[in-house]
């Protein structure tokens, strides 16, 4: 079995989808092949965070690429309100940041460097301020007399599954064909160009493989495109692995607590460090995260669940109160420089990669999918691609986090 369509993205998370949906758009038509259910792997999984992005028009190809989309994400959300009717939840929100220690207070005052040399909005809130917004962080302020608080007004929020389900629903009026439970397995290819990609299909209940046999013993389902692009995430090594490419993209888990409270405790989001609390408009509240290089193991720990648990009870003491509706693990694909890749496979003509977006890849995914497109259409890029190219360099030394070496840390 061959069909044949202008683009096949292998891949269809938050990246694969948004790319899949800018394409359609512009009159391709195009295909989506997606190992697991569509739109329930790490980009389900994530907070849905959009901090602020540059106002000043920033030289850093990395703040580019995240100020254009920090741009398009609230046209992206009325876009799919219009095509679908969901709510994807994009809320300009803002976010408070929070330093308890030493080490995070010294990080507040480079954050603070970085929010002024780009325009940000930024204003500190005494313990007085921060009390009378938000009184429940009396106890927090009893128990760290030296903390710190500085709000970011321009902070956004998005609630993933609402926007991936609104981006898989817009795909599908568009006709674009998706293909759940159905596993990259190889590619067809000469020299210079991606002819077809080959397939194995499997069930939704039972999520076994199954392998079409249109032409006898052996034959797998053929996808053929144009254009082939690569967008799976953590997982995207292995494709690349099947066409002699290397990159420094390595899984990196992350894990998560949903608590449910019967309004939202606050509205705005809360951060320290590295670790946050997103409310939902109604009443959830998430809390996370964490860094962990396991490899390929996307299952949640006791332990790092207490951890989190114990940290979000301590910013926000009510939540102890509150029970846990769910817990999951995701698996982001880090890049050993903390630049994803986007661009062509320079061995292939029409074969393409949109993948080590780390922990920002639904942050990223409206200006990913943009620059993608005007790529293939053979369109001038909005942010120049060079420094995201696969032939940047990649390294066997052992992977170092880079939560996000330009912006401001969280």
């Amino acid at each position: 079995m061959k069909r044949t369509y202008d683009l096949v993205v292998c891949g269809g998370g938050v990246i694969g989808l948004s790319i899949a949906l800018e394409s359609a758009l512009f009159g391709w038509k195009v295909a989506v092949l997606e190992a697991a259910e569509l739109g329930k792997g790490s980009s389900w999984a994530g907070a849905g965070i959009l901090p602020a992005g540059a106002q000043h028009a920033p030289t850093d190809p990395l703040e580019q690429l995240r100020s254009l989309s920090h741009r398009l994400h609230g046209e992206w959300a009325l876009r799919l309100r219009d095509l679908t009717g969901i709510d994807t939840e994009y809320r300009r929100c803002g976010g408070l940041y929070i330093a308890t220690t030493p080490a995070e207070r010294a990080t507040m005052s480079a954050n603070r460097m970085w929010w002024s040399e780009h325009g940000i909005a930024c204003e500190p809130w005494s313990h007085n301020e921060a009390t009378r917004r938000l009184p429940h962080l009396a106890q927090l302020i009893a128990n760290h007399p030296n903390v710190d608080f500085w709000y970011v007004p321009d902070d956004c929020r998005v609630r993933n599954p609402r926007h991936l389900a609104a981006l898989i629903a817009a795909c599908r009026k568009l006709s674009v064909d998706l293909f759940e439970y159905t596993r990259v397995i190889g590619f067809e290819h000469s020299d210079h160009r991606i002819e077809s990609v080959r397939i194995e299909r499997g069930t939704p209940d039972t999520g076994r493989l199954e392998t079409f046999h249109d032409d006898g013993p052996g034959a797998s389902e053929i996808v053929a495109g144009e254009r082939v692009c690569i967008t799976a995430g953590a997982w995207s090594v292995k494709m690349l692995e099947e066409l002699g490419v290397a990159t420094g993209i390595l899984p990196v888990r992350g894990q998560m607590v949903l608590y449910r409270c019967e309004e939202p405790p606050f509205s705005m989001i809360l951060n320290e460090g590295h670790r946050y609390l997103v409310p939902r408009d109604d009443g959830h509240v998430l809390a996370g995260s964490c860094e962990e290089e396991v490899g390929f193991e996307c299952e949640t720990t006791p332990s790092m669940i207490a951890e989190l648990r114990f940290w979000a009870e301590t910013i926000w003491p009510d939540l102890a109160k509150a029970p846990v509706a769910s817990q999951w693990a995701g698996l982001r694909p880090g890049s050993f420089d903390s630049f994803p890749y986007l661009g062509p496979l320079a061995s292939f003509e029409n074969a393409y990669i949109a993948s080590g977006h780390f922990r920002h890849g639904l942050h990223w995914s409206t200006a990913t999918a943009v620059l993608m497109r005007e790529l293939m259409t053979g369109s001038p890029t909005s942010v120049d691609l060079a420094p995201f190219r696969v032939q940047r360099g990649h390294t066997s030394a052992p992977f170092t986090i880079f939560s996000n070496p330009s912006g401001p840390v969280r």
